[in-house]
């Protein structure tokens, strides 16, 4: 029997619908938006201490939440007599449980970042450093010279953020003094920079805060709005992981950034966060009135924290069934 020419069609295309499902089904799916809602009054501090200026937030695997204190009492920035960072611990249900690591952790802390094997980087504006934690808060990396600005291979001027990639390698947002973005063997190494200060595709007026797609490439906030900088217009920059200049994305702005496994990107501004799809860049939510945003996490329950250096620290929770 002689099969008809539509009939072989028809099998062509079954195969490709076959074929295009399976393929999606492996690609990462951004996480479906739901409604948020701000949860007041959570954390209980220790007695008698303020929370002080919050820089930056994280939460590792176990849901414990990891708070950069920059300072007591000290407004924006500490002055030279104040104490040092410090960070501090709380459970979901903003319960204290004690100061971290092994003081002090930095100078004028800026982030905090914990990699996928529990190792918690700080950035030190103060000290001009990068330092690599183990959870146990033992300090197993130092890059940096203390207190020395520089634009060296040994040298930063005020970094600010740090990505640590699959395979080790890391890359540091050098930062406010020094508008450059280094990329690290993962024993420290240094294996190149990229950028330079500027407006224009690939430079930066401040590299703030950096994360990675599920492609590999790289998203990094280009900060404005300071008065250092002399712009308004956040924006966001993407670049291959050799640090080839990729594309801009205007539609955002940013001060902090973070990203799921199912590439859902968090875009803090000031004033509010951006749900978005971190493969497109389009919008798909938008949590509000969520203060300065300096920095930002999403713990496994899909709920966000923000460290808003003039008004402590925000929590939205999701309003989905969980």
């Amino acid at each position: 029997m002689v099969k008809s020419p539509q009939y072989f069609l028809a099998a062509v295309f079954i195969v490709i619908a076959a074929v295009s499902s399976s393929l999606a089904q492996e690609q990462p799916q951004p996480t479906p938006i739901v409604s948020y809602h701000a949860v007041e009054n959570w954390l209980h501090l220790p007695p008698g201490q303020p929370l002080g200026t919050i820089s930056w937030v994280d939460v590792d695997a176990q849901g414990t939440i990891y708070v950069l204190r920059r300072c007591g009492a000290c407004g924006q920035h500490p002055k030279e007599s104040d104490p040092p960072s410090v960070v501090w611990k709380f459970d979901r249900k903003g319960n204290f449980l004690g100061e971290w690591g092994q003081a002090p952790v930095a100078k004028e802390g800026h982030s905090l970042r914990i990699d996928r094997n529990g190792f918690i980087w700080i950035t030190d504006t103060g000290a001009q450093q990068v330092k690599k934690f183990r959870a146990d808060g033992k300090l197993v990396m130092t890059l940096g010279k203390y207190g020395v600005q520089g634009d060296g291979p040994d040298t930063f001027n005020q970094p600010t953020d740090v990505l640590v990639t699959q395979n080790g390698d890391f890359f540091v947002t050098d930062g406010y003094g020094n508008h450059r973005v280094l990329k690290f063997r993962e024993d420290g190494t240094l294996l190149k920079t990229f950028g330079s200060k500027g407006s224009g595709p690939g430079e930066f007026r401040i590299p703030h805060s950096i994360v990675q797609d599920s492609r590999g490439r790289l998203i990094v906030v280009d900060r404005c709005g300071l008065h250092s900088t002399g712009c308004t217009d956040n924006r966001i920059e993407i670049f291959d992981t050799d640090g080839k200049y990729l594309e801009t994305w205007t539609q955002l702005g940013g001060v902090s950034l973070y990203i799921t496994k199912g590439d859902t990107l968090y875009v803090g501004v000031i004033g509010k966060i951006f749900i978005t799809d971190a493969l497109t860049g389009t919008v798909r939510g938008v949590i509000e009135k969520t203060g300065i945003n300096h920095g930002i996490a999403v713990d496994k329950e899909g709920d966000v924290y923000a460290a808003d250096i003039f008004d402590g620290m925000h929590r939205f929770d999701r309003d989905a069934a969980r």
